[in-house]
């Protein structure tokens, strides 16, 4: 518990984007649902996408990309 990002939800402010992947072994989809459901209750601005055919990293060239232009996107959008 000590290294998850849930133990810490409370203390973050900042907009977040969370990239997951649905297929991942080391961090389960339910510990992202679960840190962006909190950070929500509290009107922290989150981003977050799901890739269902992911796992830990990328494999699908594509998805990848994806997410690259999409991390741009809310990156500019937050410098506004």
């Amino acid at each position: 518990m000590e290294r998850s990002p849930v133990t810490y939800a409370d203390t973050i402010t900042a907009p977040l984007y969370v990239i997951q992947g649905a297929r991942d072994p080391r961090v389960p989809q339910s510990e992202s649902d679960q840190l962006v459901h909190r950070l929500r209750e509290r009107g922290v601005n989150v981003r977050y996408d799901v890739y269902p055919d992911e796992g830990h990293g990328f494999t699908n060239r594509n998805n990848e990309i994806q997410a690259y232009e999409e991390i741009a996107r809310f990156l500019i959008h937050m410098l506004r």
